[in-house]
């Protein structure tokens, strides 16, 4: 299956999503996600990559369209999960991250 959370502004734009935590989740268990375009949400998955991003998080058509489309392919659904789980481990993994803050401290002190 696939990991879905369609982020949604509110409040004219002042409410939204950050980053998107949970689809970095979904993806370090291998699942593909679909994220409302939303704040930093897409920015957690990589379209037609490691999932799918819906434009328009409010639009329901737009919304069963894509589950639809990862629904009817398994295949699919495999290979963005796979890939996912990939990007997870070579970007998001806490060793990774710990080297480029210890970089960019290093960088900022001097």
């Amino acid at each position: 299956m696939s990991g879905r959370m369609l982020c949604r502004d509110r409040w004219l734009g002042l409410e939204q999503e950050g980053f998107g935590i949970v689809f970095l989740e979904a993806a370090a268990a291998g699942v593909a996600q679909v994220a409302g375009r939303s704040g930093g949400a897409h920015e957690a998955v990589v379209h037609d990559q490691t999932g799918l991003v819906v434009d328009d998080p409010s639009d329901p058509v737009a919304v069963a369209a894509v589950l639809g489309s990862l629904l009817e392919d398994p295949e699919r659904r495999r290979r963005l999960g796979a890939a996912a789980r990939r990007r997870a481990k070579e970007e998001f993994d806490y060793d990774v991250l710990a080297t480029r803050l210890r970089f960019a401290l290093e960088q900022a002190g001097g």
